[in-house]
């Protein structure tokens, strides 16, 4: 039952943290951070209630998959630490960091 709630906050927590990134019409930085905001967009319209542990953990894969560099690596690496994580509740800092280095 635990592990129930748990995922079901961590999938609200996500949820919101995916509704304050920035949208596909933002102008990115670089290349990395781009396809960064394309699958996090992505992500967002294939689940508009909020996305679930198998989205997260797809969503990850491909965000790990980009070739980044620098602050853009950290930033993507941050978020998907923070995606995966059971034990990090508040996105916030991650999506802060992504958007202070990506938007």
């Amino acid at each position: 039952m635990r592990k129930i709630l748990t995922s079901g906050l961590l999938a609200v927590a996500t949820t919101a943290a995916l509704l304050a990134l920035p949208t596909a019409t933002a102008s990115a930085q670089s290349a990395a951070c781009s396809t960064a905001i394309d699958f996090i967009n992505a992500a967002r319209a294939q689940y508009p209630d909020g996305i679930d542990s198998d989205g997260q953990q797809a969503l990850a894969a491909k965000l790990n998959g980009i070739a980044a560099n620098g602050s853009d690596k950290a930033a993507i690496s941050a978020f998907v630490t923070a995606l995966t994580d059971d034990n990090i509740t508040d996105l916030a800092p991650a999506v802060d960091t992504f958007n202070a280095s990506c938007a």
